[in-house]
């Protein structure tokens, strides 16, 4: 190789790893090894208790902890609103739904978007809630289509939503339906 030509293999290699590490950077890895949290409503703690991947952000509900008891996607979408932008985080977990009804006309659109602003590096997962009980019952038009019907509309946002449910009951204890759901959780978080 002539002298003149050994700098030119260095800026080739240079390119080389450059571009391997832009496409492996950008390649849907942006979520692995991070941390996941779980946000919504009261449900959320019984989630978290069952997962070893995502928690809380906080013990004690509110605003700074993007969970309440007896909330709905409205909250909840102020609440992320307020929230810094957070990027240490890779899975956000979404427990929402159940209080409002599950509402299709609920601004799912702007939560989404919302959520993928404050934590830009996280995938987001969602959690089919409860029915059968309060003002979520057949008499008051809410079965499980309903409830499908509500967490489609996240899907096709490309929000991942868990198979299990926590189902038709009342949700405020320790439901078969968490456990799995925490294994399928931690399946999905890497």
């Amino acid at each position: 190789m002539k002298k003149g030509n050994a700098k030119y293999y260095i800026i080739g290699a240079v390119l080389v790893i450059s571009i391997a590490l832009a496409i492996y950077s950008f390649s849907g890895n942006k979520s692995k090894g991070k941390r996941g949290i779980i946000i919504g409503d009261s449900q959320s703690p019984y989630i978290a208790k069952q997962s070893q991947k995502a928690k809380l952000l906080h013990n004690e509900s509110g605003e700074n902890a993007l969970w309440k008891v007896g909330q709905n996607l409205f909250w909840l979408l102020n609440a992320v609103k307020k929230y810094p932008v957070t990027k240490d985080v890779g899975y956000v977990v979404v427990s929402i739904g159940t209080n409002g009804g599950f509402n299709t006309n609920d601004n799912i659109k702007e939560l989404v978007k919302e959520i993928e602003r404050v934590f830009p590096n996280a995938t987001l997962i969602g959690v089919k809630g409860s029915w059968g009980w309060g003002n979520n019952t057949l008499k008051n038009g809410v079965d499980e289509s309903k409830v499908n019907k509500y967490y489609n509309v996240f899907s096709d946002l490309g929000v991942k939503i868990v198979p299990t449910p926590i189902g038709e009951n009342e949700p405020h204890g320790d439901r078969p339906s968490y456990k799995k759901i925490g294994k399928e959780l931690d399946n999905l978080i890497k």
